[in-house]
């Protein structure tokens, strides 16, 4: 079954109908796993919540999980994926997963984490033996915390980073994931609405902040992952997130979304609006010089063009921005900001031989603000790469009084 284009209104109760959930879940372990017999990868073991939902489609407690190893996977190359769950989530993991089994948790125990980390080792030790990953052979994994990471060595386990087949696997995006980035563009541009309609002299930076919260929770998002909402001099440089300052008239109001949106697919796009309605000559040139600089990066989006030659096709920032550029050309975004990642010119080497594929999703960023300036624009557009072109996924209209029209 494949997915119809259609993208259904992003405030409909009824989201999870859009979607086949059972294709989407299968296709990914499908890709998954076809790249770790490609990299010769036998067993993946996954504590890393967008990993985990990647594999098996299930998703507990995920910003918790960041920090704390209550869940973890282990996925062989062909079969089916072991869950080790938070016990109190077995039930409901096990309407998707057909092994699931109570996890461990060892942090913060003190002398009964020693005993509970052994038996983890153990156990994962004896599930590798059932899915036949002979001793010695490579296990991935992506992270996990050393208490861990050491009792898997001293058993045995030789683990590898996992990311050869993370990164591989999740650039292409597969037919119904492609439908959920639509519908999460959809989402985008509703929250950023919201957060657009919420600008007003005296409303403060964290005020606005929760603004883009609230509006993506009710859009049955996941989370807000930064906190990137500034004002006025809070503009410049870029990445000061929200504090108590208020939002003066004429200040300009930059954001990046930075969120999880419905099932987990990120949602990350960037804006800067004027509050009010007179911008000043110096606001109205570094909005100008960001939207070109933005349009010609997405103009240059095309399947097959190499990293090096899309980076090169980009007419640089003028020099006096170029010190407070911001980190990167482009980012892959799909459950997490992820790879590709494309380098600005001088910043670091983008390699000739891989490419820009249809279906990878593309975060284009750039900033422009004078180093000691006043302020600073912060555009961010999500895209997702085409037959032919880039199809533009949050299209949200750029601040009209900054583009002087």
């Amino acid at each position: 079954m494949e997915p119809n284009g259609e993208i259904p209104s992003a405030s409909a109760p009824d989201l999870a109908n859009e979607i086949d959930f059972a294709q989407l879940n299968s296709d990914r372990l499908d890709r998954l796993q076809a790249v770790m017999r490609e990299e010769a990868v036998p067993a993946c073991l996954f504590f890393h919540p967008s990993n985990i939902r990647y594999a098996t489609g299930t998703a507990v407690m995920d910003v918790h999980t960041l920090g704390a190893s209550e869940r973890y996977c282990l996925v062989p190359a062909e079969g089916d994926p072991v869950l080790f769950e938070w016990d109190m989530a077995i039930g409901q993991s096990r309407k998707l997963v057909r092994d699931v089994r109570p996890a461990l948790w060892w942090q913060y125990q003190g002398k009964r984490g020693d005993v509970l980390i052994a038996q983890f080792a153990s156990e994962i030790r004896a599930a590798l033996n059932e899915l036949d990953v002979a001793s010695g052979d490579p296990v991935g994994i992506d992270r996990a915390d050393t208490l861990a990471v050491l009792a898997l060595q001293n058993a045995g386990v030789n683990l590898i980073s996992a990311s050869k087949v993370t990164d591989l696997a999740r650039e292409i995006k597969t037919p119904w994931e492609v439908a959920l980035m639509r519908l999460n563009g959809r989402i985008g541009c509703e929250v950023l609405a919201e957060f657009e309609n919420a600008i007003r002299p005296g409303i403060r930076e964290f005020e606005l902040l929760a603004v883009l919260s609230d509006a993506l929770l009710r859009r049955r998002g996941v989370v807000v992952f930064t906190r990137l909402v500034s004002s006025g001099q809070n503009t410049n440089p870029w990445g000061a997130e929200a504090s108590d300052k208020i939002v003066q008239d004429g200040d300009l109001v930059a954001l990046d979304t930075d969120a999880n949106g419905y099932e987990g697919y990120v949602i990350d796009v960037s804006r800067t609006f004027l509050c009010g309605s007179k911008p000043t000559i110096e606001q109205k040139e570094l909005y100008r010089v960001a939207h070109d600089h933005i349009t010609a990066m997405r103009q240059a989006v095309k399947p097959g063009i190499s990293y090096a030659e899309f980076a090169r096709s980009v007419p640089p920032l003028p020099d006096e921005y170029a010190e407070q550029s911001y980190g990167c050309m482009v980012h892959g975004a799909g459950l997490q900001n992820e790879g590709p990642v494309l380098h600005n010119p001088g910043d670091g080497d983008n390699p000739e031989d891989e490419y820009l594929q249809e279906n990878m999703v593309m975060c284009l960023e750039t900033y422009v603000g004078r180093v000691g300036g006043t302020c600073g624009v912060k555009l961010e557009d999500q895209v997702l790469v085409g037959k032919f072109e880039a199809e533009i996924l949050v299209d949200y209209p750029y601040d009209k009084h900054l583009l002087g029209s």
